[in-house]
């Protein structure tokens, strides 16, 4: 027989506030002794508490109990709804229009509905969402934070989440995220495919530009020099060129202006060049042309994400494909399973391989 969830857990307490005929004030028996009521465990009636507590129904003062706080606070409670939290520490444009299409669509399909909350890149105003949310009574959270899990990043916004008490599922925080489910992409393995795919094209002087500030462009990176060096073409300093989130905040055309960087004064140019996403690649066509230099002809290009405008610009960029949807969608079929599941899930990583998308931007030398 399975154990209730910790919501399940939550109803039966109330049901038993008003079956004794709890008075403000009057203590509820000890967790102890909850675990052997419900047959559940510790865990599970924790989070069924700290629910209790953020509706004001009781509150636990420590060393002394957990204490009723009457019926007036009990009329308050509004119907239950399920409602799910969208957290987005970047702005919601590019990719993630349709990574929120498929989380709407598998919440709409399950009944959830979504609240969203955009960081627009602040930590600050991060935090302070997922507080807001937490206070909303959401009953499950999907979450993209600030995407650097290297030491020191994140670990307000980390606490925050370790204290929460529902289910958390995360999107493009990498396979070294803990304790929580994720979906993402292997970026290790996407680099290495990048410099495959060139080095089987003939080209073995590739550059690469990405945004050193992110986990997932430093293991796109991390992969795409592993398999030059282990080509025997190991990646030279000259053609790896980066920028941070604080450079892109003050110029958008980072693409542009790190392949400038580049190129110019450059007496022996790279071949071909990978970018971090199509974005800063389409850019990257720009300069090239200010550059007189003809795309594939003088240096080809490989972007990633295959993002709508991949086809637009001429010749049609040779990119990966991101699975935009599907993440989005997948992050809230783990979200649900969780809810539904209660303590007794454990955290999963889905993790997607990207697909080449050739056109006509990476010519074979």
């Amino acid at each position: 027989m399975t154990s209730p969830t910790y919501m399940q857990i939550e109803e039966l307490l109330i049901a038993k506030f008003r079956d004794e005929q709890y008075e403000n004030g009057d203590k509820l028996p000890t967790e102890h002794s909850l675990m052997e009521t419900f047959n559940v465990s510790r865990t599970t009636i924790r989070k069924a508490l700290q629910i209790l507590e953020a509706k004001g129904l009781v509150t636990r003062t420590q060393g002394s109990g957990t204490f009723y706080n009457g019926r007036a606070a009990e009329k308050n409670l509004q119907p239950q709804t399920k409602k799910i939290g969208l957290l987005n520490y970047y702005f919601m444009d590019y990719i993630y229009t349709e990574i929120l299409r498929g989380i709407e669509d598998e919440l709409a399909s399950k009944g959830y509905s979504l609240i969203i909350a955009s960081s627009n890149g602040s930590e600050e105003r991060q935090y302070d969402s997922l507080k807001r949310l937490v206070e909303q009574g959401i009953d499950g959270l999907i979450i993209e934070p600030k995407r650097n899990l290297y030491e020191g990043e994140d670990i307000p916004i980390l606490n925050l989440i370790k204290d929460i008490p529902f289910p958390v599922v995360s999107t493009h925080w990498g396979i070294e995220a803990k304790n929580i489910s994720t979906v993402t992409i292997d970026d290790i393995y996407a680099g290495r495919s990048a410099a495959k795919y060139l080095l089987s094209c003939g080209h073995t002087k590739i550059g690469i530009i990405y945004k050193h500030d992110i986990q997932s462009a430093n293991d796109r990176l991390e992969g795409f020099r592993a398999e030059l060096q282990e080509a025997g073409f190991p990646l030279q300093e000259k053609y790896c060129c980066s920028f941070t989130g604080i450079e892109e905040a003050k110029d958008l055309r980072q693409g542009y202006i790190q392949t400038l960087k580049m190129l110019e004064n450059c007496d022996d140019p790279p071949t071909a060049i990978f970018y971090f996403n199509d974005n800063f690649a389409i850019q990257g066509y720009k300069a090239l042309a200010e550059l007189d230099i003809s795309v594939p002809e003088d240096i080809s290009i490989l972007g990633f994400d295959n993002h709508s405008n991949c086809s637009i610009v001429s010749p049609a960029l040779t990119t990966f494909e991101h699975p935009k949807y599907d993440l989005g969608r997948w992050a809230a079929v783990l979200l649900i399973e969780e809810i539904e599941r209660g303590s007794t899930a454990l955290p999963m990583k889905l993790i997607f391989e990207p697909r080449l998308v050739e056109r006509g931007s990476v010519r074979t030398l």
